[in-house]
This record gives structure tokens, C-alpha cells and sequence, in this order.
């Protein structure tokens, strides 16, 4: 193929793909919202974009189509530029993305949420696809604290706390844009934020919006950031999927 990204194929050559075996595609749920003062508002879609190349790549025989770049971001909403919708809108969107992607005779879809306020409705949209659709298969990864677990696996690794690591803005998700993305990166304006426990905050913190914790939107502190290291989560990451790809794939 010329390339694997779908919007830059005709519509020849996506049929021809397909009529030579490619019948997966790939595509993150990401959000356009505030992530510091140092990251673009498109950080969580930037990431989802990488994550679905690179599994894409790994995979064979995969398309990546674009992303869906607005998700379930209430709670980011006292921050200037977030935008938000609620899951029920999202979850028409991505079964309405699921149900055109099938009837054009693709065999499995990938969907990569990118964003943790989204996790939980591209999960309950995995299963409702799964009855939905029986003879095709729809995969995500929506365990969102295996994937935090994961990352603070390899920040642990050159001794960065899982506070300065974060969840959001932190030291993690501005190492991966200082791979994939460094002229959208400022570190100039780098400040740390909340750098506590994580897992007590978050229910006050969904209910009443991430500035109650954090007068900067950042969790985690990401001064610390690299891109090298950047390429190491990106690489936890998609193994993580990968694995949940092959194990749907025996279940079927």
C-alpha cells in the first residue's frame, strides 16, 4: 500500500488493499482538552494517533483511519479550548464509525481510547459492537489502570516517582510528545502540579473537575520528561494491546 492511513488512500486503493487481505482497522478515541501549560489541547488524540500507527504496523494487513479527536472531557472544562461531549453522544459516534467501517466488509476493528474519560464508554461500545456485530470482531484496551501501572513500570525504571510520572500531563504524556511531537512541547512552561495518590482523587475529581486538585491542570510533574523514555511507554503500551488483540482473537 502507498500508505496505511486511510485518508490519504483513494477509494481504489482501499479496495484493492482490502481485496488483498488487509481487513483491520485501527483508530484512537482521543479528546481535545487542556493538558498544562506546556502541551497542546491535542495531546491525548496526538497519542492516540501514535498508538494506533504503531499497532497498526505491528499487526500487518491494518489500515489506521483518523481519530475521533473530541471525547468525555467535563471535567477539564474550567480550562480554556477544552471541548467536551457526554458518552452517550460518544458511544452513537463510535458504533455509528463501527457500523460503516463493517458494511464496507472490513473483518475487525481496533478502537484505542487515548484518553481516560473515555475508557469506560469505548468499553461498554466494545460490547454492545460484539453482540452487535457477532461475526466481526471488536477489540479495545479499556483497563485504564493496567496502562497506568504499566507506565509507572517504566518510570519506576530510572527512579521517577509515580507522582511526577502522573496521569495527566505529567511527566508520562510529555515524554511521549517529546517523541512523537517536540515542536508542540514547551518546556519553558513546565510546572509541576498534584503529585499525591492518585486513586483517592478521583471520584472528587470526575464529580468536580480536575482544578479542585490542580490550579494548572498537570498531575504529575513534567520537568522530568524525556523522549527516549517517551519511546518506552509508547512500546509498554502497544504490547499491552497487542495482547488483548491476540487473546480476542483466540476467544473467537
Amino acid at each position: 500500500m502507498r500508505s496505511i492511513f486511510l485518508e490519504k488512500l483513494n477509494w481504489r486503493e482501499v479496495k484493492k488493499a482490502m481485496q488483498e487481505g488487509v481487513d483491520t482497522v485501527v483508530f484512537a478515541v482521543g479528546s481535545t482538552e487542556q493538558h498544562g501549560p506546556h502541551l497542546p489541547l491535542a495531546c491525548d488524540t496526538l497519542i492516540g494517533e501514535s498508538l494506533a500507527e504503531l499497532v497498526a504496523k505491528r499487526l500487518g494487513n491494518a489500515f489506521v483511519a483518523p481519530a475521533v479527536r473530541v471525547g468525555c472531557s467535563q471535567h477539564h472544562m474550567t480550562f480554556a479550548g477544552t471541548i467536551s461531549i457526554e458518552p452517550p453522544v460518544l458511544q452513537e459516534i463510535l458504533l455509528s464509525y463501527l457500523q460503516t467501517l463493517f458494511q464496507h466488509g472490513f473483518a475487525r476493528v481496533v478502537m484505542i481510547p487515548s484518553h481516560g474519560g473515555n475508557f469506560a464508554t469505548v468499553g461498554e461500545v466494545a460490547r454492545i459492537g460484539r453482540e452487535k456485530w457477532p461475526d466481526k470482531q471488536v477489540i479495545t484496551f479499556a483497563d485504564l489502570t493496567l496502562l497506568i501501572n504499566a507506565s509507572f513500570k517504566v518510570s519506576a525504571e530510572d527512579g521517577v516517582s509515580n507522582g511526577a510520572a502522573g496521569v495527566h500531563a505529567g511527566e508520562v504524556e510529555t515524554s511521549i510528545l517529546l517523541l512523537r511531537h517536540p515542536d508542540l512541547v514547551d518546556m519553558s512552561r513546565a510546572e509541576e502540579g498534584y503529585t499525591g495518590e492518585f486513586t483517592p482523587i478521583i471520584p472528587d475529581l470526575m464529580k468536580h473537575g480536575i482544578a479542585r486538585v490542580s490550579a494548572n491542570g498537570v498531575l504529575g510533574d513534567p520537568r522530568k520528561a524525556s523522549a527516549e523514555r517517551g519511546k518506552r511507554y509508547l512500546q509498554a503500551w502497544v504490547d499491552l494491546i497487542i495482547a488483548e488483540i491476540e487473546r480476542t482473537h483466540a476467544v473467537a
